[in-house]
């Protein structure tokens, strides 16, 4: 049975044609565990599931990943603000780390009541620095990121066109509407893919940047690169994470792999 999807890059609905007739390659961003989940959330979980479900009565054999976001998924959604990590930390008196497993559990639980499946491949990023700073080497090595006093920053002017997937023309935005302007920033969309950290953070990892810790964004490309390569067949996530998130994903994924 033909198989239609509809695609966020094209706009339309297009034939699903895997990359390996044998095995569906499909990364999702998973949840930030610094708070309950919400039912927008366990909305996308179970798209996810019922996705699974398809390919596999289709005659599919499916590797899914799921991240887990522990660190670096800052209060805004852009580059400014503290680490949901930390501030939920801060409110509850407890560590980062106390705060992922508590709420990650809970997540899980969520998965299970509801019956949704578990992808086969569930990744934590603060399990993958290594991974991610690797990644950020190889954009600087490129010449896709630039430092400055505060972070490594990925340089939007590199790529023939950006945006992609939102399609928002960006001479029409307010500099500064979303992210704070940053003044050692070469254009202000440029993201952070790396941020150097205060003294007093309390999640940061040693590298040649200095202590520091990574942005939201680079993680689910160095993992979704390290379990299912350069290319896979489908990404899924929340709607509302196409503007930034996935439109940076894209965007860094773009540099690295050229």
């Amino acid at each position: 049975m033909d198989i239609y999807f509809t695609n966020t890059l094209t706009h339309k609905k297009d034939k699903f044609v895997p990359i390996d007739d044998k095995e569906v390659r499909i990364y999702s961003c998973g949840p930030t565990v610094y708070k309950d989940a919400t039912i927008g959330n366990m909305r996308t979980n179970i798209f996810q599931d019922v996705l699974r479900r398809v390919l596999k009565y289709n005659g599919y054999k499916i590797k899914h990943v799921m991240n887990i976001t522990d660190v670096g998924h800052l209060v805004s959604d852009g580059d400014e603000g503290e680490d949901k990590m930390l501030k939920s930390a801060r409110e509850e008196n407890k560590t980062p780390l106390e705060i992922a497993k508590h709420y990650t559990k809970l997540f899980f639980d969520d998965l299970q009541a509801l019956n949704i499946e578990t992808p086969e491949v569930v990744c934590k990023a603060t399990e993958h620095i290594e991974e991610m700073l690797e990644y950020v080497r190889q954009l600087v090595k490129k010449g896709y990121a630039y430092e400055t006093s505060t972070a490594i920053y990925f340089d939007i002017s590199k790529l023939d066109k950006y945006p992609v997937l939102s399609n928002l023309n960006l001479e029409e935005q307010k500099a500064g509407a979303r992210v704070e302007i940053d003044k050692e920033k070469k254009n202000p969309y440029d993201f952070a893919l790396w941020i150097k950290a205060p003294k007093n953070h309390l999640m940061k990892w040693d590298s040649e940047f200095g202590p520091s810790y990574p942005g939201w964004h680079i993680e689910c490309s160095a993992m979704g690169k390290k379990y299912l390569g350069e290319q896979f067949d489908i990404h899924t996530g929340g709607i509302d994470l196409i503007p930034t998130h996935h439109e940076n994903e894209i965007a860094q994924s773009k540099g690295c792999s050229r």
